[in-house]
């Protein structure tokens, strides 16, 4: 019989009440045995929807001092993200963290190094990677009805933190969150930018800015423009102010027509052909579970550390998306265009 992989949640907000902690209990290869948050109250309900002989924790040191885990996700505000997964580390645990995977490259780098060093596995929550209608999109695009990609589109947004998290006033404090929707949404769309596409971006020009969060110290708007390393260009966008409308999409506009993703939620994915002139609406393929959102990103983690499957998403590609975070936050403070190094 496998050993089943040990796991402990620290941060026990919305992400992991509503994914982690889900996806991890309906994995016969897990189990949950312990849960941390700096307000005790949130990890022992957890615990007691979940795991009800977990162990419970305000302090992420005590349960790795404690040890029997063998692996964490770490679904705290951004910026603890790289010193927890530093702790889990040096503990010998495995890492599934949130994304953006660090609030620097540097501390990416580090978080990188210390799991190679210490033989671990680090995973970088870049969750849209597994939605069924972005498996189905790379399909296409690999299939190469569409021909070379000529210009690319992305944008996310949605009403705001608060919609989402209800609790979670951290998503609007600089000195927790680091970034705003830039990191909290754009991300993503960064991220999934480079698995659909293949392409690499050489150079960003961003503006950023609040139009309606008003208490916050972060940005609620973002819009960039990017150059890649092939010479073809794109947008990237992310927001916290859009109401009434979807918008998680993704256009391919190629040689051979173009491919929209999430503009129509009744058709997520539609190839619009010029030879032979028409639309190609293609079904979607099975969610990898019937828990939560579909995309069963706890029981990945676990079957990659077991050597199942190769990891979603790596700490170097999640690096890379926070690359290009961190590149269009600078050109959007210095007003200037950022080439990115891709070293």
């Amino acid at each position: 019989m496998q050993k089943k992989v040990r796991v402990g949640i620290i941060g026990c907000g919305a992400i992991a009440e509503r994914l982690h902690v889900p996806d991890y209990h309906a994995c016969s290869y897990a189990e949950l045995v312990a849960f941390c948050d700096i307000e005790e109250a949130k990890a022992t309900a957890l615990a007691k929807q979940f795991a009800p002989g977990a162990r419970v924790y305000k302090d992420y040191r005590k349960m790795f001092k404690d040890g029997g885990i063998d692996a964490v996700s770490v679904c705290t505000p951004n910026v603890y993200h790289g010193p927890v997964t530093f702790e889990a580390i040096k503990s010998g645990c495995h890492v599934l963290v949130e994304k953006p995977m660090a609030t620097s490259l540097e501390e990416a780098k580090k978080m990188i190094g210390m799991a190679k060093e210490a033989g671990v596995l680090l995973m970088v929550n870049q969750s849209q990677r597994r939605f069924p209608a972005h498996r189905k999109a790379k399909e296409v695009v690999e299939s190469g009805i569409l021909g070379k990609i000529l210009h690319v589109t992305a944008m996310f947004g949605h009403a705001g933190p608060e919609e989402w998290s209800p609790t979670g006033k951290w998503f609007f404090d600089k000195k927790e969150a680091r970034f705003g929707a830039m990191a909290d949404l754009g991300v993503h769309k960064a991220d999934l930018i480079r698995y659909l596409t293949g392409k690499e971006v050489a150079e960003i020009c961003a503006f950023i800015t609040r139009v309606e969060k008003t208490g916050a110290t972060v940005e609620d708007n973002f819009v960039s423009a990017l150059k890649f390393t092939d010479g073809t260009v794109g947008t990237l966008s992310s927001s916290w102010t859009v109401k009434g409308m979807e918008a998680d999409y993704i256009i391919l506009h190629c040689e051979n027509g173009s491919l929209q993703v999430g503009i129509n939620p009744e058709k997520p994915v539609v190839a619009n052909l010029i030879k032979p002139k028409c639309d190609i609406v293609f079904p979607l393929p099975e969610p990898f579970s019937n828990v939560s959102w579909g995309i069963d990103i706890g029981g990945a983690f676990v079957r990659a550390i077991l050597g199942m499957e190769p990891p979603f998403c790596t700490g170097e590609e999640g690096m890379k998306a926070l690359e290009i975070v961190l590149s269009a936050e600078k050109s959007a403070l210095t007003g200037k265009a950022v080439k990115l190094s891709h070293k």
